[in-house]
């Protein structure tokens, strides 16, 4: 999850370092990449801002009612028999991504879902 917003960052900060003309640093610039985390209604909010305060990409965790058809659609179709136990959502540039995380009676499997894709990220096996 933390790997997505951070290609994220990277790839805006390319885009910015480039678009000015000057020089710049990634590594000084990720670090002062700032990360904020709030906690509304018993859910936690996280949004990434650039150095210049603006809004990189926010990630919250969701209920299996908050997830939108298309998803659902894509996960009864591709895993049909896991549970889901964990669903997190990224918004970055207007974009909302998914990683679910699903369960069965022998393993653990986490998942990416946009609205053109499904990817398996990780399969665990339980001991």
């Amino acid at each position: 999850m933390k790997t997505i917003t951070f290609i994220l960052a990277i790839a805006m900060i390319s885009v910015s370092a480039m678009a000015n003309n000057k020089k710049y640093n990634t590594a000084t610039a990720l670090l002062s990449e700032k990360k904020v985390t709030a906690v509304a209604a018993e859910r936690k909010v996280t949004t990434y801002f650039d150095t210049e305060g603006n809004v990189l990409a926010t990630c919250r965790s969701i209920s299996e009612i908050e997830l939108p058809q298309y998803a659902v659609n894509k996960l009864i179709k591709k895993c049909p028999d896991e549970q889901i136990k964990l669903i997190r959502e990224f918004d970055a540039l207007g974009e909302k991504t998914y990683i679910v995380t699903l369960e069965n009676a022998t393993g653990f499997k986490v998942v990416k879902v946009t609205s053109s894709e499904l990817e398996i990220l990780e399969q665990l096996k339980k001991n």
